[in-house]
């Protein structure tokens, strides 16, 4: 089997029954609405059988085989709902999954090297690139259109527009 990826993650129980409210992180809705198995958590995840999916407030609500109580629900909070690389939509040109970003230098507007991305953390709001810059420091820079000019992963690279006080390139 392909790797897994996160395409949602389990945000809450919504009522008694075991149904989980989740928040999708793939812009292709109906991959994960209509999988009839996902897995949870991304290493070495656990199949589970869907049994229904409805949207609530824009939301969708799972109902996973073998998830029927509140409590049983409420400790899947925060879990990574994965599937496997072959179940995905095809990336459109200029598309990218997240842990595409891993590892890309990330170059301030003026072409400075800032550092390396070494993981993402997924905050609920945008994401964040961590790593550490040219002297050694961890950075935080949030994955945001405000934040990020380009990405070239031919290239192997992160643009930054300029960001006074988060990144400052006119000091060394």
């Amino acid at each position: 089997m392909d790797d897994l990826y996160i395409v949602a993650r389990i945000l809450r129980p919504h009522g008694r029954r075991g149904e989980v409210v989740v928040r999708p992180m793939t812009d292709h809705l109906p991959t994960l609405t209509e999988a009839r198995r996902v897995f949870l958590g991304q290493e070495n995840g656990t199949p589970v059988e869907v049994s229904g999916v409805r949207m609530h407030k824009g939301l969708p609500l799972f109902s996973l085989r073998g998830i029927d109580t509140m409590e049983k629900a409420q400790s899947l909070r925060g879990t990574a709902i994965c599937l496997p690389g072959e179940e995905l939509q095809p990336l459109e040109e200029g598309e990218f999954f997240l842990h595409d970003l891993e590892g890309l230098t990330i170059l301030g507007h003026r072409g400075k090297t800032i550092g390396k991305v070494e993981h993402i953390v997924e905050t609920g709001g945008p994401p964040l690139l961590c790593g550490k810059d040219q002297q050694g420091k961890d950075f935080l820079i949030p994955f945001a259109s405000g934040t990020v000019s380009e990405v070239d992963l031919r290239e192997g690279v992160i643009r930054l527009h300029p960001l006074p006080g988060l990144v400052d390139e006119d000091t060394e």
